[in-house]
């Protein structure tokens, strides 16, 4: 293992590899060598440099130090966003010549954002270009909104085995479910100190296991279009996304030891796995671990829609319900604790679930009405209506993970937006407007 290569690739707006603190050596504590530990920096705050640029340069990057022989053993740490840079290049650039003799042995996702967090759209804010003294890294924010377009498109190449399972790649993820309380801070910025998150991602977005459903308005079909089920994931209780004391990365110190502190001794132990009975046994131990979680910490769930026309576009005008019936009234759910409608992308919109108050044992249903802003074609059906019924719930909202929904409505025109008018007809002649309505006829010809 000493001559294998570990790259650290770290997450938005650091500026200094102190962001990693000790854990370089640590790893040369326990295997690997100094010199072949590779602790990443990239610049994350100009504002048009994209996902896709950071994914390229990292390829460019990580060559350079394997001496472009990518058939050599190493492997990838990631925090945060490096999570999503990672993911991107390795489903686009991590193939053919480079993943032929599957030297990416392992990448451990530390709190990665794989469906997003809720702060992506603050630090685009006004606030987080106050925070950041001027650029705060437009372009990468927006691919970290809940529900962006990118995360969408990522994680659907997962579906595909030949993206990651057949290069031989095994994938961890590991992040903290702890939230310091501080009730005068909640309800001055409530999206940092939210339970079910480590403080800055969501525990449901931070697992790559996840499912897609697809809702067919045209025809009311519900169907299953895919899923990730058996990635080793993990929620640990002790831990946030960044604090010097109980951040999942920067809070391993010197002083730090695998027999006292779980982070350390999870990422060190999903290091040395190099087979399938090994990624086994470690899906198993992080599944025994956020169980232990779960008997401290409530879990939650998330929901992400993503709404179109029958054509390919977006329906970015509509109002959303989730409810449930309950003794044969229909009331809106209380499972429902936070809503995001996608700032880029407004036809994507993501429901935060508290699995507290889901209660199986009922009816729930979604209402969608939509509004084509326009009299001369409307969506169909208005209002799309699907109904659960009572248990089935389950089926599609899981504990600590996000299930996105694909749906579908008919683009239908109107009665108004072509029309024929009959030869010996004695009001053949008529003037109409832009709304397709007939303002004035027995008009005559010269």
């Amino acid at each position: 293992m000493s001559s294998q290569k570990v790259f650290l690739i770290h997450g938005w707006s650091v500026r200094t590899t102190q962001t990693y603190q000790a854990l370089h050596l640590k790893l040369a504590e326990n295997g690997f060598e100094l010199q072949n530990i590779f602790l990443g920096r990239y610049v994350s705050l100009e504002d048009k440099v994209e996902i896709s640029d950071l994914s390229k340069a990292m390829h460019k990057a990580i060559g350079i130090e394997l001496n472009d022989n990518w058939d050599q053993p190493f492997h990838i740490i990631t925090h945060s966003t490096g999570g999503m840079i990672t993911k991107h290049w390795m489903v686009n650039l991590y193939k053919g010549k480079f993943s032929a003799s599957k030297g990416l042995q392992n990448i451990v996702h530390l709190a990665a954002p794989h469906f997003g967090s809720r702060l992506a759209h603050h630090g685009n804010s006004m606030l987080g270009q106050v925070m950041e003294l001027g650029q705060a890294g437009k372009k990468v924010l927006e691919a970290l909104e809940l529900g962006s377009e990118i995360s969408w498109n990522l994680n659907e190449k997962l579906f595909d085995d030949s993206n990651w399972k057949d290069k031989g790649i095994r994938i961890f993820n590991l992040i903290g479910d702890r939230v310091k309380k501080d009730l005068f801070k909640y309800r001055i910025f409530p999206a940092a100190y939210e339970e079910g998150s480590d403080m800055v991602v969501r525990v449901a977005s931070g697992n790559l296991n996840f499912q897609r459903f697809e809702l067919d308005g045209r025809n009311k079909t519900f169907s299953h279009i895919g899923a990730v089920t058996d990635v080793p994931f993990g929620a640990l209780y002790e831990y946030t996304h960044s604090n010097d004391d109980y951040g999942i990365l920067n809070n391993i110190k010197k002083r730090s030891t695998p027999d006292k502190q779980l982070n350390l001794k999870l990422i060190l132990d999903c290091l040395k796995i190099n087979d399938e009975t090994g990624y086994d046994k470690m899906r198993e131990t992080l599944q025994k671990i956020t169980l232990e979680t779960r008997e401290k910490r409530q879990g939650f769930a998330q929901l992400d829609f993503r709404f179109h026309d029958d054509q390919g576009n977006p329906i970015n005008d509509y109002v959303f319900k989730l409810g449930a019936t309950v003794n044969g009234k229909e009331v809106a759910s209380k499972t429902v604790v936070h809503t995001h409608k996608n700032k880029c992308h407004t036809n994507h919109f993501t429901v935060f679930i508290n699995l507290k108050h889901l209660e199986p044992q009922y009816s729930y249903f979604m209402d969608l009405n939509s509004d084509s802003g326009s009299k001369l074609f409307s969506y169909q059906p208005d209002p799309l209506r699907e109904t659960a019924q009572p248990n089935d719930i389950t089926n599609i909202i899981k504990e600590d993970q996000t299930t996105q929904v694909n749906v579908i409505l008919s683009r239908n025109p109107s009665d108004n937006l072509f029309v024929f008018h009959k030869g010996n007809d004695q009001d053949l002649h008529v003037k109409w407007g832009r709304d397709g309505e007939i303002k004035s006829n027995k008009l005559r010809i010269k």
